[in-house]
């Protein structure tokens, strides 16, 4: 089980997936219950703890003023105490604090791993049992160019990702990589036409795309990727290999859910290298056939 903070719980991690926080109690009450020690009450008549509404996580507006991450303030109105001696279920909602109109809403399972005097070093297990809007980070323009016209088949992955359904959202990851192996591949072809020394490694590329598979089509790439397109140092294509290579069966649904995560973060990344590249290599052009213009 994974040890987050309650930011990261709300922006990042789909339903039903439990994880271990903490971080996330109002200070006015832990101090005040350790003041009450110090005076002599025992800590086993602290049965209670409250969320804390200071909180203000980062999480993605998409309204057309903002269309980014910002900060989002706590909304009252609702009961925030939590019992330690039993699982507790709270909703609780934020809004942005930049153009105050978009809201969050989370429905949270709640565990105490302790059942007396918690504070911000104390570990609570969580899950999301809902979330309005639905959760899920919406695909950024330079993939949807990548994953084409299979963009019903990775939203079926998505929703199954967000679900915290993990062979589901792995399938159909792979079988869009699959599909759209060809169309990965020309992108790259494209980026590595913009400069000589590179026919081998388009070669490479060309012949392929004849395999039905994404990764026994990599499996036949032997020569490197120039080093701009490469994503801390690896080679994109074989970081998809890698994860599209685990095997199905020999994974549980959680280990399957934490590979689909990967597969989508390192495509998202790669398209934006690829984009990039392209652009820079225009407005290279551009700056070189202007300055020619004036000699």
């Amino acid at each position: 089980m994974r040890q987050i903070n309650f930011n990261k719980l709300l922006d990042e991690i789909p339903l039903y997936t439990k994880a271990k926080v903490s971080g996330f109690l109002c200070e006015h009450i832990i101090e005040d219950q350790s003041h009450k020690l110090g005076i002599g009450i025992t800590a086993t008549n602290f049965k209670s703890a409250k969320i804390s509404e200071k909180l203000q996580p980062r999480l993605y507006c998409d309204f057309e003023n903002c269309k980014s991450h910002t900060y989002f303030e706590f909304l009252h109105g609702v009961d925030h105490w939590l019992k330690l001696t039993e699982i507790n279920e709270k909703k609780v909602s934020f809004r942005c604090c930049n153009c105050r109109r978009s809201t969050y809403t989370f429905f949270l399972e709640i565990n105490p791993l302790v059942d007396s005097k918690a504070d911000n070093t104390t570990d609570f297990e969580i899950q999301k049992i809902g979330q309005i809007p639905r959760h899920g980070k919406r695909i950024p323009t330079k993939a949807s160019k990548i994953i084409g016209k299979e963009r019903d088949l990775f939203f079926k992955g998505s929703l199954s990702e967000n679900q915290g359904l993990g062979i589901g959202a792995f399938s159909y990851y792979r079988r869009v990589l699959d599909l759209q192996k060809d169309k990965i591949f020309d992108e790259v072809i494209k980026v590595l036409k913009l400069t000589s020394r590179n026919e081998a490694l388009v070669q490479e590329l060309t012949d392929a795309k004849a395999e039905t598979q994404f990764t026994k089509a990599v499996d036949k790439i032997q020569t490197a990727l120039p080093d701009g397109l490469l994503i801390g140092g690896h080679n994109p294509l074989k970081l998809l290999y890698s994860a599209l290579s685990q095997a199905l069966h020999s994974h549980t649904d959680e280990e399957c859910l934490e590979l689909a995560q990967d597969i989508k973060v390192v495509l998202f990344e790669f398209s934006e290298k690829l984009d990039s590249a392209l652009k820079e290599s225009v407005e290279l052009n551009e700056a070189v056939n202007r300055l020619a213009r004036k000699n």
